[in-house]
């Protein structure tokens, strides 16, 4: 199955069929109110609607937050990356709910296609390899794009973000998939206006479909040795802060023997005199 393929399926799907993807939305929204309400800080730090309600809902989902997310291609934080930025743009654009709800279903369908390539492991961020770029062609495809032009966002997405790393599930990864889905943002609108990035530029290749092929093997082979070394960094930073845990007690525990010598001192002086 290609890209063209999928996206007949989603055109010949009944919208009733596909109405639980507005449970998605509303779980998703509902973490975003969560961190909005417990003053959470990088959620705070961002006017836009659309960025900080994304960034909201990730900063709540990865502090802990015990509400429940709808996830995409088996992640939570790749379904809200995948079902905000649609949702959101949808509603401010005043897109029909029949056609927000096939462009979700093509999102989920293209974000289970990429991730099949890249696998479930990598030493790459799939919330922004996959998700953001599968949210980039139905962003397209929402909006009335063909086909082609879904591959083009396709193909400006394979240029821009491939490569970011993955290391590790944490607050800060709100950032990144907000990276993500602002250059999902810019990739739809430049393939609409046909401009895609050509194959001779790097990793970009002829069709949407090689693009997502050069990505999982940039991942599996390019950068087979990034997880040992991310390892390693960590690693490092662990023992850097033992170190200095340790010379600060020996600090405190120095400066605690100097207080009792002192006070020590002072009272033989005072039982001499």
């Amino acid at each position: 199955m290609n890209i063209s393929d999928i996206v007949d399926v989603v055109n010949d799907l009944d919208s009733k069929d596909i109405e639980f993807l507005n449970d998605g939305v509303k779980m998703n929204l509902e973490l975003a109110d969560y961190a909005k309400n417990h003053n959470l800080t990088l959620s705070s730090s961002f006017s836009s609607n659309l960025v900080s309600t994304l960034t909201a809902a990730i900063e709540a989902r990865l502090s802990g937050c015990p509400l429940s997310t709808m996830s995409s291609s088996g992640a939570g934080t790749k379904g809200i990356a995948l079902i905000l930025p649609i949702h959101i743009v949808a509603r401010e654009q005043q897109i029909s709910k029949e056609k927000e709800l096939k462009a979700l279903a093509l999102g989920h369908l293209l974000n289970r296609y990429i991730n099949s390539y890249i696998g479930k492991l990598s030493p790459m961020c799939t919330c922004v390899m996959a998700s953001s770029t599968a949210c980039s062609a139905a962003l397209v495809y929402m909006f009335g794009g063909n086909k082609e032009q879904i591959g083009y966002a396709i193909k400006n997405m394979t240029g821009t973000v491939t490569g970011m790393i993955c290391d590790g599930g944490k607050v800060g990864c709100s950032l990144k998939v907000t990276t993500g889905t602002v250059s999902a943002l810019l990739c739809a609108k430049a393939a609409l206006n046909n401009a895609p990035l050509k194959k001779s530029d790097g990793i970009v290749a002829k069709t949407p479909e090689k693009c997502i092929q050069n990505m999982a093997y940039l991942s599996k082979v390019g950068m087979k040795d990034v997880d040992t070394t991310i390892v390693e960094i960590m690693e490092k930073k662990k023992s850097v802060e033992n170190d200095l845990r340790f010379y600060c007690n020996i600090y405190i525990f120095s400066s605690i023997n100097r207080i009792t010598f002192r006070t020590n001192c002072t009272l033989s002086k005072s039982l001499t005199l």
